[in-house]
């Protein structure tokens, strides 16, 4: 998104304001606990698309030593590549429209 070099403009300001509406109104989240023993755990989360920025946020102790990361989107899922624990690594997530 490029920023708004008139602040007169009102055009222009209505249109990054829009812009930053729809991006909260197709916001979706949750909860995820990575799957033990593996290395990849799917979300299924129909808000997904291959275009969505999606932040994970850490929520417990093992997870915050924990650096996993999105290796796929596609519409309806998402993937996160982690390493492999017995451990419980619960995250937040956010799933931003683009």
């Amino acid at each position: 998104m490029e920023s708004v070099y008139n602040h007169a403009d009102s055009r222009q300001v209505a249109d990054k304001l829009n812009f930053v509406i729809r991006m909260l109104n197709g916001m979706s989240g949750g909860s995820i606990t990575l799957a033990n023993s593996v290395t990849t755990t799917t979300v299924i989360n129909a808000a997904v698309t291959p275009d969505s920025e999606i932040n994970l946020t850490a929520t417990s102790a093992a997870a915050a030593t924990e650096n996993p990361w999105i290796s796929s989107k596609s519409n309806g899922s998402f993937v996160i590549t982690h390493a492999s624990a017995t451990t419980t690594r619960t995250f937040d997530y956010v799933v931003f429209a683009v």
